[in-house]
């Protein structure tokens, strides 16, 4: 998609008149405005928690869940370990004018935060074998984790479905790769959700796509009787594309339909790039906009952006500025909240997570935006 912005770079060389023209050409409709951005607070967390990422969220069963990635925790769990590679949050608080708290999540026997999804019994088992300096099996540190994403509920079946990746890392500043994705079902808040048996004959028997695929997972809504879900995949620009599953059939790959730009097609190869986004990335519908909103901050970018469309197949407007995160780090997992939302969605709540102290400290910061 093209960038307005970049647009005019490229265009000071050359008559203003052909500048207009390429503008024209490039330019899709204007984002939302805003009126006003502002943080007003941080995002209660543990005391067990030094610091975690991800933080996106969603209602299941009339509360607010928080997924985390990677979270370190302050002190050792049962286990002996301070390294959870995901945990989660629930919360009755659905008002978020005052701060959002509340917190609260299953614990194990010495009160550490458990997982939102746990590792097999083989990924457990590996990663106690690769486990500190004096490993039983090299290379030592390396691990799998999963990363959830926010759970979406599916209300005809009474669950909520939870889309993850399953990450193989190595110690090294940014050694892991993605192989896979996925989603967990979660039949009920008090039972530990379940990663379905795709193909029992694979290596990695729960996943729906392999390593080399779409990075299917980001901007997960329910339109309908269908699960939408965008793949934002590249280099420094990432092109989302756009698939539907029915919501029956969440882990049968054969039923996922991707868009191709004018209709849905059965190959995952067609599947049409719609706009530039991020792997983290929120989407709800608003009705103060009458349309579908996308918030995402872009890599590299201290801007917290968000694009608008009438339909989840687009047309996607260009982007608008929400916030300009003021920290020297750029914010890179920044969503909306729209279980939060207030007058309609002319009022969203925006987090991002920021740095603190300590080795991997954060916190995340609660934006509260108000749109034209």
């Amino acid at each position: 998609m093209c960038d307005v912005r970049r647009s005019i770079t490229r265009c000071r060389s050359v008559p203003i008149a052909l500048a207009l023209l390429a503008l024209t050409a490039c330019g899709g409709e204007p984002g939302p405005g805003v009126e006003s951005a502002e943080e007003i607070s941080v995002i209660e967390k543990s005391s067990w928690i030094e610091g975690r990422d991800g933080g996106d969220s969603g209602v299941v069963w009339g509360k607010s869940v928080w997924a985390y990635g990677d979270t370190v925790l302050t002190t050792a769990d049962e286990a002996g370990t301070n390294w959870h590679h995901n945990s989660f949050d629930i919360s009755d608080d659905l008002d978020a004018s005052d701060g959002i708290g509340g917190f609260s999540s299953p614990s194990d026997g010495v009160g550490a935060p458990g997982y939102l999804i746990a590792p097999t019994a083989v990924e457990q088992a590996f990663n106690d074998a690769h486990a500190g300096e004096d490993c039983a099996e090299a290379p030592c540190g390396a691990r799998w984790a999963v990363w959830p994403g926010a759970p979406v509920f599916d209300a005809a079946r009474d669950r909520a479905l939870i889309p993850y990746g399953l990450i193989y890392a190595e110690p090294g500043d940014f050694n892991f790769r993605g192989v896979g994705l996925s989603f967990a079902i979660w039949e009920h808040l008090d039972e530990a959700p379940v990663r379905p048996i795709v193909d029992a004959s694979a290596e990695h028997p729960d996943l729906l796509f392999t390593e080399g695929e779409p990075g299917w997972g980001a901007g997960v809504v329910t339109h309908g009787d269908d699960l939408y879900t965008f793949a934002c995949d590249g280099g420094l620009s990432k092109p989302c594309r756009l698939a539907r599953v029915p919501l029956e059939t969440p882990v049968d790959r054969g039923a996922f339909r991707y868009f191709d730009g004018g209709g849905w097609s059965d190959d995952a190869a067609d599947a049409a790039a719609l706009f530039d986004g991020a792997p983290i990335m929120s989407v709800s519908y608003c009705e103060h906009l009458a349309a579908w909103l996308a918030v995402y901050a872009p890599p590299f970018d201290h801007r917290i952006v968000a694009r608008t469309a009438p339909d989840l197949t687009g047309p996607w407007s260009d982007e608008a500025t929400l916030y300009t995160a003021p920290e020297e780090h750029a914010p890179y997992d920044a969503v909306h909240h729209a279980e939060y939302e207030e007058d309609g969605g002319r009022v969203q709540y925006v987090t991002y997570s920021r740095p603190t102290s300590g080795w991997f400290g954060s916190e995340f910061a609660l934006v509260r935006v108000v749109l034209q």
